[in-house]
């Protein structure tokens, strides 16, 4: 006779234990019985199935990385630029500050290409985005007719590519401290031109896992210095 079948029908096990052991698919050998004379009885099945569980480590939890975000500011003085768009509407001609923008943002990666590869970027509009492909070459007049050409248009952008978004915010004298990156862009530039219009509050916000900081911050002291001696963008 097989030994451990002779040593399970020896064991003294209460019908109630083991039926409850047979449920579990626990072998009564593995038990110690706490009643009389070692009999194995239901508490003993409870307590072994309760420590076994208890033993178990939880499953660990999933590591999610954070993301590494960085965030620069600057105030860029506005006279000069206020002063050339002055003029040039005396001339019977007119451009908007987003237009000078845009152009600025161009020349700022056209000059500092370690910023982020490529430059498309996208105008942040009412619940949608314009995505731009910025050359530096393209004539303002140009960049003129096609901005004003989305406008117009209700097609929504977002999920073209797009190294950067930029958003134009109301006039205020609230400056934006923090501002989260849209999907699928590495930078996000926030922009608010004070109530006397004379000085524009910005927030670069960059992915620093895939832009470099000090591109970035080389970057953004271009756009600023663009922005501050306007006559550079029209040549």
């Amino acid at each position: 006779m097989n030994m451990t079948v002779a040593q399970t029908q020896r064991l003294a096990v209460s019908p109630y234990a083991r039926r409850l052991a047979r449920e579990r698919d626990l072998p009564l050998s593995t038990l110690r019985g706490s009643g009389p004379g070692g009999r194995i009885l239901a508490a003993d099945v409870l307590s072994f199935v309760a420590i076994s569980t208890h033993d178990i480590p939880p499953a660990a939890a999933p590591t999610i990385a954070a993301p590494r975000i960085a965030a620069f500011a600057a105030s860029i003085t506005l006279g000069a630029l206020k002063d050339l768009l002055g003029a040039i509407e005396v001339l019977g001609k007119s451009l908007d500050f987003d237009e000078i923008l845009l152009r600025a943002v161009g020349r700022a990666f056209a000059e500092v290409s370690d910023a982020a590869k490529g430059g498309a970027m996208a105008l942040e509009l009412a619940g949608r985005q314009a995505v731009f492909a910025t050359v530096p070459e393209m004539p303002l007049t140009s960049l003129r007719a096609v901005r004003r050409a989305v406008l117009t248009d209700n097609r929504d952008d977002a999920d073209k590519p797009a190294v950067l978004s930029l958003q134009l915010l109301p006039a205020s004298d609230i400056r934006p401290l923090a501002m989260p990156l849209l999907p699928g862009r590495a930078m996000r530039l926030t922009i608010s031109i004070n109530t006397a219009g004379d000085h524009a509050e910005c927030l670069l916000t960059i992915d620093a896992a895939s832009v470099d900081e000090t591109a970035a911050v080389a970057w953004f002291a271009t756009l600023k210095s663009a922005i501050e001696h306007p006559l550079r963008l029209f040549v």
